[in-house]
């Protein structure tokens, strides 16, 4: 009898530790994932609302960036949807372009997206970025949108460092002057259309839910001259992607995927890839686009 109690109260006490290193090794990662963040509330100006600049409806999307100080280009992206300011964030580590470690300091940027395509110019879209690099690791972090978005990474005229324009920047009126209309078809000039479809080994990793990222890449860069994201996957369907006209004549990579967590930047099982085999010249219509592998970073 006193054998089995000591079993007892031993296996009791290794339940105990067990738990007890498992709540440890939670709260250590849940540091490291905060030491690598920016966390806090984003909000938007009640002068653009006053101006009839923001136009924020609950479809919209907030997209986050951390931007290389010294670079100019995209560390992280992290998508919030839906937008309902003011709502809190937190973006870091596991947002990262294509797995780097951050470190340091970093330009927060927000933008809220109503269409899909980011870098192109929407009535209502606003914009606004952090002052100064933040360190990571900040909270409480206070991000207000304070501007009409005009299509940049740093929402000057000119193209930024980085990503660039999907669409010609132009500058917004206020809402309140333009009346609402039918969208506008894709100029065939400055598009490449098609219809994307996927590999039947791999119909059942796409499911209706995830997103489909459109994205162009100059043959010899690593970063996008363009993106679009279509909210939903309902395969084969149809797709456009416009870049700005002093893109016209020119070709380009083409590269669509599949996203069921809200990061391009990171793969997760059931996401899938394409990649066109040669560069598309733009104006191209009628691209047949096959998603053919699974998306493994």
């Amino acid at each position: 009898m006193k054998s089995r109690t000591v079993l007892i109260v031993v296996l009791i006490g290794v339940f105990i530790a067990a738990v007890g290193y498992a709540l440890l090794r939670e709260v250590a990662r849940e540091e490291s994932e905060l030491a690598a963040s920016l966390s806090g509330l984003v909000e938007v100006d009640p002068a653009l609302y006053a101006a009839g600049q923001a136009d924020i409806v609950k479809t919209d999307r907030l997209i986050l960036y951390l931007v290389d100080p010294a670079t100019g280009a995209p560390a992280a992206l992290h998508i919030l949807s839906p937008l309902v300011p003011p709502q809190t964030f937190a973006i870091g580590q596991t947002d990262s372009r294509d797995g780097k470690t951050l470190a340091g300091s970093y330009i927060l940027i927000g933008i809220t997206d109503k269409d899909g395509e980011i870098f192109k110019v929407t009535p209502g879209e606003v914009y606004g970025r952090s002052p100064a690099p933040i360190v990571l690791g900040t909270e409480q972090v206070r991000l207000v949108l304070n501007q009409p978005f005009r299509g940049t990474l740093f929402n000057a005229a000119a193209s930024a460092r980085g990503l660039v324009p999907a669409t010609q920047p132009r500058q917004a009126a206020p809402l309140r002057q333009r009346q609402a209309g039918p969208l506008q078809p894709p100029d065939d000039k400055l598009s490449i259309q098609g219809v994307v479809r996927v590999h039947p080994n791999l119909r059942n990793s796409v499911q209706p839910s995830d997103r489909l990222i459109i994205l162009l890449f100059p043959p010899e860069s690593g970063r996008p001259v363009a993106s679009k994201i279509i909210p939903h996957v309902f395969l084969p369907q149809s797709f456009s992607i416009s870049v700005p006209p002093q893109a016209a004549g020119k070709s380009y990579s083409l590269r669509i995927l599949t996203d069921k967590d809200n990061n391009p930047f990171n793969s997760v099982p059931g996401e899938v890839i394409g990649r066109s085999k040669t560069p598309i010249p733009i104006g191209s219509k009628g691209v047949d686009f096959l998603l053919d592998r699974p998306y493994v970073r």
